[in-house]
């Protein structure tokens, strides 16, 4: 089984498929192209329940208060910058899903606003992925031994089943694959 931080990097990857999808539709939309409103909608969804009720719920309420047990910091260290971060990236969700729905309703600048808060969030989500995967996911790893991570991992997928419900995980990875295949 692998450890905690090996199943955040394999989540990582999953989301970075949205991410990427999200600057295709941006592209589109900042080129004048139709996008489809039920296609936005479908990634706020992925986005809302892969990455903020799973992902980020396991870090917040499991993983990094495994760290702080063992002595990493939360004020002014790593554990603190992530959580900036993931507020900084709910506050574009927010703004995110307000465009979406003025877009479905073809309100003016509507796309645009999608647009430009999709750039802020992807860009900020790669960065943040960086700094977890080359410095606190390091760390994580000298700190948990096998055991530990065993624990969170277990934790890990309890978490999913009460926020997500038994397969929901693995059914929206799919589901972000397949909607991000699409080219409009």
């Amino acid at each position: 089984m692998p450890g905690a931080t090996k199943l955040l990097k394999q989540e990582h990857r999953s989301i970075r498929v949205a991410l990427d999808f999200a600057e295709r539709m941006t592209s589109w939309i900042e080129r004048g192209e139709d996008v489809s409103s039920e296609a936005l909608a479908r990634l706020m969804e992925f986005i809302h329940l892969f990455v903020e009720q799973c992902h980020h719920a396991k870090k917040e309420k499991i993983f990094f208060p495994a760290l702080e047990s063992k002595g990493v910091s939360t004020e002014g260290g790593p554990i603190g910058v992530m959580l900036a971060d993931h507020e900084r990236a709910r506050a574009l969700i927010q703004e995110m899903k307000g465009a979406v729905e003025k877009y479905k309703h073809g309100l003016p600048k509507s796309g645009e606003r999608w647009a430009r808060a999709a750039w802020d969030y992807s860009g900020l989500m790669q960065e943040h992925f960086g700094k977890e995967e080359e410095i606190l996911f390091r760390m994580a790893d000298s700190v948990l031994t096998p055991e530990v991570q065993g624990v969170i991992v277990a934790d890990f997928q309890r978490l999913e089943e009460e926020s997500c419900g038994p397969g929901k995980h693995e059914e929206l990875r799919a589901w972000m694959r397949e909607l991000a295949s699409r080219q409009t």
